[in-house]
Order: structure tokens, then C-alpha cells, then sequence
């Protein structure tokens, strides 16, 4: 494929990435009432541990590196927790035919490789917790920092990312069932390099699992520049 062309794919891909980072930040379809919802004991360590109303909404990262976003920092230096709070917001729901003001929070568990919702009343108290299953949600800056760091420190993509003036890209989600590194439980997101002063050089594309904190695939895609013995189909 030639350079122009890998550059409208590349384009088209983080167009697609924005339009995807906008879906996964849409809270998930709610079905029945909250409280039936419950398969999980609710984290008791909630919001109301900070107090009522102090805690402010949360949203997924931008995914593009600068002020707030960093490409530079090591994988060693970046730690998780065992659930990461991506998406926090007040909401009112009916309960019994009365309004019951509620905070909800969407978290990635990676104890358990599972999306999860957490409800608390505006005091703090536990309301209801579920699991989502299926959906990936949108990422926080913390996690496209550590996918960068894992792509940076990849056997197969250390030389090429250590160029100079790179710019990453990252925060669309990446599951397929058929595909081993990527499937149930997993993590996967895409992760673009390009360089020039526009961006108009494409470097890499490839896809980190975070829950297993590797790169799953460093040459992904038939219009990756890498090797196309690696490339990922």
C-alpha cells in the first residue's frame, strides 16, 4: 500500500476512534430496576467516604498525547488499581415511585477482567452493583499512558518508537472472540503512531491488552507499516 494510502487509513482509523470513544463513553442500557440489577456486593468504600456531593463527574481520556497525556513514561512506574473508576455522574432515579438521587460510577475490574456499574445514594450509601459483560468502555488517561509504555517497550516496536517527535494515538477499544489475545475479558486497545509535522507519516499501529499488560498484536492491520510477515489481518 502507498504512503498516501496508509495515510487515509490512518486518518479514517482515528476518525473512527473518536466516534468510538463517544459510543463507549454513553452510559450502558439500564434494564429493569437498579436494585434487582445487583450481582456483586456493592464496594462499601464508595463515594460517601469523601462526603456527599464533593466527589466531581469523571470521563475518559482524549487519547491523543500533550499537556495531560503522556508518552513517556515507563510501564514499571504505572500501577493500576484493582478497580479503575472511568465514568462518574449524577443521575435521579424512580424507586418505588419517588425520585432518589443517585451518583453512578463505570469501572473496569481488573481483578476480575469484567466492566462494572456501581449506584450509591448522594450520602455514599451502596445501592446496587452489576457487571457488564461485552461492553469494553472508554479508557482513562492513566491506562493510554501505560499502553503507550507497553507499545514503547515492545521487543517489536522498541527501535521504531524510539524515534524522535512521535506522535500516539490511543482510547478505542479492540475485542474480537476469535481472537485469542483479545477476546472474553480482555483489555485491547489500539495504539497509532505517526510522525511529521502533521501527523502525515505513519510509524505503527498496533493493539495492547491492558488487563494482561502486554502487546497482543504490534503489526496490526493489512495497512501496517511494519513487516507484512507480521502483520495482523
Amino acid at each position: 500500500m502507498s504512503e498516501s494510502n496508509f495515510h487515509v487509513c490512518r486518518v479514517a482509523a482515528i476518525s473512527l476512534a473518536v466516534a468510538l470513544l463517544a459510543a463507549c463513553s454513553s452510559a450502558p442500557p439500564r434494564t429493569g430496576a437498579p436494585a434487582a440489577a445487583v450481582t456483586t456486593a456493592p464496594d462499601k468504600a464508595g463515594p460517601g467516604k469523601t462526603g456527599p456531593g464533593k466527589l466531581g463527574t469523571l470521563s475518559g481520556t482524549a487519547g491523543v498525547t500533550g499537556p495531560q497525556l503522556s508518552s513517556a513514561r515507563a510501564s514499571a512506574d504505572i500501577q493500576l488499581p484493582g478497580v479503575l473508576v472511568i465514568r462518574r455522574y449524577d443521575d435521579v432515579f424512580s424507586d418505588q415511585g419517588k425520585n432518589l438521587p443517585v451518583t453512578v460510577e463505570y469501572a473496569w475490574d481488573y481483578t476480575r477482567g469484567v466492566g462494572i456499574e456501581r449506584v450509591y445514594t448522594r450520602d455514599g450509601q451502596p445501592y446496587s452493583q452489576r457487571d457488564l459483560p461485552g461492553q469494553t468502555m472508554n479508557f482513562t488517561d492513566t491506562e493510554i499512558e501505560l499502553a503507550f509504555a507497553l507499545a514503547r517497550e515492545d521487543d517489536g516496536l522498541r527501535a521504531v518508537l524510539s524515534q524522535p517527535d512521535l506522535r500516539f494515538y490511543g482510547g478505542f477499544a479492540y475485542r474480537d472472540v476469535n481472537d485469542d489475545g483479545c477476546g472474553e475479558a480482555s483489555r485491547c486497545v489500539h495504539v497509532i503512531v505517526s510522525a511529521g509535522a502533521d501527523g502525515e507519516r505513519a510509524v505503527a499501529h498496533a493493539i495492547v491488552d491492558l488487563q494482561q499488560r502486554k502487546v497482543v498484536h504490534p503489526f496490526f492491520g493489512p495497512d501496517n507499516p511494519g513487516p507484512l510477515s507480521q502483520a495482523h489481518p
